[in-house]
């Protein structure tokens, strides 16, 4: 028997908005104003880490769910994911209308998702309680890893992102270069750590699937 995982890596599209920030004395100077913005603030969260199982699918199925040739393989156990972020990021200008160099301060919120989360156990051992039983126990030990990493991540992240993105009061010549060089810069970060994450992710789930371990679920009913 093979119990294989498979994950997908997605990342959404940035939601990004701007906004002229108000300030208590409009006649200010204009390095006066930017120093009175607010800090720039970074969130991270993630979609709460919810299991679905499902034993309708054949053994052929869930060997092409796999990526594995039917004609090398049987795969009678899967489990997928789709490991990604929504992000919003929402930037106060302010701009001096004179030269239009603009300052602003972001206020960023990501939210890391691993779902769905599904276990798959193939239909042919709805009726062979200890080998279905087996190879669920195999799978949980990938599920375990998911949810891990979700929060390791988050956690991560939450320590990085400001530094490694920007603390910092943003200025730019005007409000359009500011937004356009922030949120590139925030896209190309979170992408590259997505991206890094995944990797790490895709090692760890392998040194879960050993020959030793499915040798040991394979005669788990023997």
């Amino acid at each position: 028997m093979r119990a294989a995982v498979n994950a997908a890596l997605f990342i959404v599209t940035l939601l990004a908005s701007a906004c002229t920030a108000d300030t208590p004395n409009p006649f200010a100077s204009f390095e006066s104003r930017c120093a009175a913005l607010p800090a720039a603030r970074y969130e991270v969260t993630t979609v709460p880490f919810e299991v679905q199982e499902v034993d309708t699918a054949d053994v052929r199925e869930l060997t092409q769910r796999s990526g594995s040739s039917f004609s090398r393989h049987r795969t009678y156990g899967l489990t997928t994911v789709s490991f990604g972020h929504e992000t919003q990021s929402e930037i106060r200008l302010i701009e001096e209308r004179a030269s239009g160099r603009t300052c602003g301060s972001p206020h960023v919120t990501v939210r890391l998702s691993m779902q769905p989360v599904v276990i798959y156990v193939a239909r042919e051992l709805r009726d062979d309680t200890c080998r279905h039983d087996a190879t669920r126990e195999h799978e949980l030990q990938h599920v375990a890893v998911y949810q891990q990493k979700l929060d390791e991540s988050a956690q991560k992240l939450e320590r990085q992102l400001a530094a490694d993105v920007g603390a910092q009061v943003l200025r730019d010549a005007s409000g359009a270069a500011l937004r356009r060089a922030y949120e590139a810069r925030l896209r190309n970060y979170l992408s590259a750590f997505m991206r890094a994450e995944y990797d790490e992710l895709t090692e760890r789930q392998a040194r879960i699937d050993t020959p030793e371990e499915y040798a040991r679920v394979a005669a788990a009913c023997s």
